[in-house]
């Protein structure tokens, strides 16, 4: 059973299956889940078990705009960073 709710024979599945390339932007927005959620969706569409069906990704985003994680940080130290 397929993790997502996209019917195979849908006009979505259809251009997902014709696409070329995807590009994914704001790739750090993107839960891990997410992103396994779409390698499982595209590797179901194009019964294919290469990474994300054999299809090009290519995946942006301003990875300097992510916030630094400080697990026993206090607030001053987020606030000093």
């Amino acid at each position: 059973m397929s993790v997502s709710s996209m019917r195979s024979t849908s006009p979505e599945a259809d251009k997902l299956r014709q696409a070329v390339l995807i590009i994914i932007d704001e790739i750090t927005m993107l839960t891990k889940d997410g992103l396994r959620c779409i390698d499982s969706l595209l590797r179901d569409l194009m019964n294919n078990d290469k990474p994300f069906g054999g299809k090009v990704i290519i995946i942006g985003g301003e990875f300097r705009q992510i916030l630094s994680v400080f697990p026993r940080g206090t607030r001053a130290d987020v606030i000093e960073s």
